[in-house]
């Protein structure tokens, strides 16, 4: 079997696909076009990426050795797997392998947003003292604390927020109510009933059609002024003009870790209206950016591709 993989994968991994006898391509320059190559000269049995992108083109190309596309993470928004279901391609992810991580990012933005830390650096820098400044802020022990999905980050949300001492709202029609009430949470059916009395907002749903414009103009209206919403999910869930609207002419405030038209390259140049705005704070789609992370997601996706090559058991579908 011939596996390539586009994207940072874990040395060690790849040595243990090599000794289970798997030919092994690696080239994390392989995007877009250079992809389509890539699979046309290569014609691998399975593609493993992270953030590259595979749609029709790239689908076609490996089309008909190609049987499995692998996504080394939770979210599989960047591959169009309708097309590789007409295509009998299998599209795999690793469920819940970064949750912990990105669980760990909202509290770094509540935290942030409540003892507005990065001001605090920000004037130290600038070589100027505001203790009184920012002496009176409210603490979030006894806030409320709005969840939008209970998949496994928010649960894990939930359980680092119920540690905090605050107080839970959750919203999510495909988990029982009573799972969530376990877990410590009120719930709701209505989404704007969190929107209009929460402290924090972070929302935990997949990206696509089905969540497009979920946090749209309705819902950022009925939000207080002061509140904080937190995306660390998907930039399609809130309509970032509304979003930009009410920070600016409302004084809600937000903290994103994803947002439209995201550098595919690590590094280098990015403007976004984003970055005009004093009420939103950005971080560069970290979330799942921590070494446990990593070597958990790279562990998963080995067992996904090992199982398939060994026992032709295909885990994690989503297509």
């Amino acid at each position: 079997m011939k596996v390539l993989i586009v994207d940072t994968f874990s040395a060690k991994a790849m040595d243990e696909l090599k000794a289970a006898g798997i030919e092994v391509i690696y080239d994390t320059k392989m995007k877009g076009d250079l992809l389509t190559e890539g699979l046309k000269a290569n014609k691998p049995e399975v593609l493993v990426v992270r953030s590259t992108k595979v749609q029709v083109p790239q689908l076609d190309a490996g089309a008909p050795e190609l049987k499995m596309v692998v996504r080394a993470g939770s979210g599989y928004d960047t591959i169009d797997t309708a097309a590789a279901k007409e295509r009998n391609v299998a599209v795999c992810n690793t469920p819940g392998m970064n949750a912990t991580a990105v669980a760990e990012l909202v509290f770094g933005f509540i935290l942030t947003s409540d003892r507005y830390l990065h001001e605090n650096i920000q004037l130290f820098r600038e070589g100027k003292w505001a203790k009184g400044k920012y002496a009176k802020c409210h603490g979030i022990k006894g806030s409320t604390l709005g969840l939008i999905g209970f998949g496994n980050i928010g649960k894990l949300v939930c359980d680092r927020a119920r540690a905090f001492e605050m107080n839970i709202i959750a919203y999510d029609p495909f988990i029982p109510a009573a799972t969530m009430e376990a877990a410590g949470a009120k719930v709701t059916s209505d989404i704007y009933e969190i929107a209009a009395n929460c402290d924090f907002i972070t929302i935990h749903v997949p990206g696509g059609e089905k969540t497009k414009g979920m946090v749209n103009d309705a819902f950022l209206s009925k939000m207080r002024p002061g509140s904080v919403i937190i995306n660390t999910s998907r930039a399609t869930i809130i309509d970032e003009p509304a979003l930009i609207k009410h920070v600016t002419e409302r004084g809600i405030r937000a903290c994103v870790d994803v947002m439209s038209n995201e550098p595919a390259e690590k590094e280098g140049e990015f403007k976004h209206p984003f970055g005009e705005v004093p009420g939103i704070l950005v971080s560069h789609h970290i979330g799942a950016s921590t070494v446990q992370a990593e070597s958990a997601i790279g562990e998963e996706a080995l067992r996904v591709v090992l199982s398939f090559a060994q026992k032709g058991e295909i885990l994690h579908r989503v297509n």
